[in-house]
């Protein structure tokens, strides 16, 4: 079994075979998961989930730290990876963990990403964006303008990752100090939260030392209709004749937040795992 503070158990499977998924995952954010996409597969072998540092612990983790921490904790009897699967960002750190296992058994991985993103500052602003108009329903208008604004300026103005993602978990502490205290959180829920958003930020920022761009040469993506999500948002920004980021690419009729609870989604992962049996 896995190391339980690096790996979540999704399916148990008869552990003749795994698949393996990175992804950031939080309780109660609005993006679907992979523990939605779990059941909805056919059952066969394993599906292990990836597990952040606990959240205050991750600081000055560098990518290969996080890789680290996950190829370790496999643990030393791990049967044959069919694939390793990334969601966002996670496609980042998926397709270089992949890489690893690949050196290690006969058959490489095959890399499946959902709406991968690479870790950029647009990348980080753009998270930070989000989180901020979930703030809306306890924070004023003002105060969340003033901070995307904010936001903004840092992500034209910071070329390192690193400042940036400090600079950006200090804004969401500085607004959700005050909302958070007047919709009546109480200080050690204050702290979880600004605990687990400097969490995912580092997450991101720390996935930015890698060529994404040059593993997903090799992988699978299922991209959304979502225009500013995954392949579709990275096209946006580059020249027509650019537009080959992946060995194959299979577009499916789903918003980008409902990419892993949909049942179209399930019937083509199970139909690429199909064909790698």
């Amino acid at each position: 079994m896995p190391q339980n503070d690096a790996w979540k158990v999704l399916s148990a499977g008869d552990r003749s075979e795994l698949v393996l998924a990175v992804d950031f995952d939080v309780t109660g954010r609005p993006e679907a998961r992979f523990s939605d996409l779990a059941p909805r597969l056919q059952p066969a072998g394993g599906v292990w989930e990836s597990l952040p540092p606990a959240a205050g612990t991750e600081a000055g983790l560098t990518g290969e730290a996080y890789l680290d921490r996950w190829h370790h904790g496999l643990g030393d009897q791990l049967p044959e990876v069919r694939a390793v699967f990334g969601y966002c960002v996670g496609g980042v750190y998926a397709a270089e963990l992949a890489a690893r296992i690949a050196r290690t058994q006969e058959h490489s991985p095959l890399v499946v990403l959902f709406d991968p993103e690479p870790a950029t500052a647009p990348t980080l602003y753009w998270q930070f964006h989000k989180v901020m108009e979930f703030m809306r329903s306890v924070a004023t208008d003002d105060e969340v303008t003033a901070a995307q604004a904010a936001g903004r300026l840092a992500e034209s103005g910071t070329a390192d990752l690193g400042a940036l993602s400090e600079r950006l978990v200090d804004l969401f502490r500085q607004t959700g100090e005050v909302a958070f205290a007047r919709a009546g959180l109480d200080e050690i829920r204050r702290a979880e939260l600004f605990a687990t958003f400097s969490s995912f930020m580092t997450y991101l920022s720390a996935a930015g030392r890698f060529d994404a761009l040059a593993r997903w040469s090799s992988a699978v993506a299922i991209t959304s209709v979502s225009p500013t999500s995954g392949l579709n948002g990275i096209r946006s920004h580059l020249p027509s004749g650019h537009q080959e980021l992946v060995a194959r690419e299979i577009r499916v009729q789903a918003e980008h937040a409902e990419l892993l609870r949909s049942d179209e989604v399930a019937l083509v992962v199970d139909e690429l795992l199909l064909e790698i049996s």
